[in-house]
């Protein structure tokens, strides 16, 4: 590569930079712009009225763009210092941006990615659920993730306290590849006692964070967590929750990304199974704690899949049949 196409690139990045770090700039606008303008340099060139009558924008966010611009020097270096922190910052047209994440309308514009795992395939399955989860949803949850993993699976989820803890360790127990989505940062592990995992998951997968400046878990920030969880993932499974818990988002992010939802029928009737219960009601495949080969049976088998995701109710699936796990 010469010099001044090396130049080039980084000019060009930067200005992605710029753009992606406007307040107000999601996935729906970026793509916007492009379409309007054809390259993200010509965005920068543009006049304030030519971008304020754009659908969806107005002066204030047309202003912010451009003076977006005015600080290139300055997102040139905090690019530079997260590249010699060992973090990458991917933009949805570069080829190491995850590709099942990459085709939903609401991709984050930029992701910063910190881990041995440099490429992510589409063989992701988030595990998800509450936070303080009852000792069977532990139980279910680790061996969950140690069949997925054993099937070739990477296990997805949120690095939070609980159900995601457990799908991590239980990946890692058996030296399966993991990732974990934070709601902050890459330098602000949240929960602070989950450091030790991030690194355990740095080592054997990846981190991923769409703040590429200091952030902190902000309830708005740990919801739009969420639909990078789905986004990576094929299918999303929700094993424990409240109606009002985080995993619930999780699950509906996966169902408007018309990507799959199973979700744990537990026997018992309590605050943490009324999540699952609302969501097999809205369409989720259920599944019971004992059927869970079941599950990786289905995900294992994509025209299975298909057939399980177009409305074919538990009582045709003999693949759901109660089995021993």
């Amino acid at each position: 590569m010469s010099h001044s196409t090396e130049t080039d690139e980084k000019r060009h990045r930067e200005y992605l930079f710029a753009l992606a770090s406007v307040e107000g700039i999601g996935a729906v606008r970026f793509k916007r712009l492009l379409a309007r303008f054809g390259s993200v340099e010509r965005i920068f060139d543009a006049e304030l009225v030519e971008i304020a009558q754009l659908p969806y924008f107005n002066p204030i966010l047309a202003s912010r763009i451009l003076t977006s611009g005015n600080k290139l020097a300055e997102l040139g270096q905090k690019l530079e210092e997260l590249t010699n922190q060992g973090i990458e910052v991917l933009f949805p047209e570069d080829a190491k941006y995850p590709t099942l994440l990459k085709s939903v309308p609401d991709a984050p514009t930029v992701l910063c990615r910190d881990g041995k795992l440099s490429e992510v395939n589409e063989q992701c399955v988030a595990i998800v659920g509450s936070k303080r989860p009852a000792v069977e949803s532990i139980n279910v949850t680790l061996e969950l993730s140690i069949r997925l993993v054993e099937a070739g699976f990477t296990v997805v989820s949120g690095l939070a306290s609980g159900i995601d803890t457990n799908a991590h360790y239980g990946a890692l127990g058996v030296n399966g590849t993991t990732i974990g989505v934070v709601s902050t940062d890459l330098s602000s592990i949240y929960p602070y006692e989950n450091r030790e995992l991030a690194v355990k998951i740095y080592e054997a997968g990846c981190l991923f964070s769409e703040h590429p400046f200091p952030t902190s878990p902000t309830p708005a920030n740990l919801v739009l967590r969420n639909r990078i969880i789905s986004g990576l993932s094929m299918a999303t499974v929700v094993v424990e929750t409240s109606k009002e818990g985080g995993a619930m988002h999780t699950a509906r992010y996966a169902q408007l990304h018309d990507r799959p939802v199973f979700a744990c029928q537990w026997n018992a009737h309590n605050q943490y199974s009324e999540g699952t219960r609302q969501l097999i009601r809205s369409g989720a495949l259920p599944f019971l704690p004992d059927q869970l080969g079941g599950v990786v049976d289905i995900l294992t088998h994509p025209e299975r899949l298909q057939n399980a995701v177009i409305g074919t109710t538990i009582e045709q699936m003999p693949l759901f049949e109660r089995q021993k796990s």
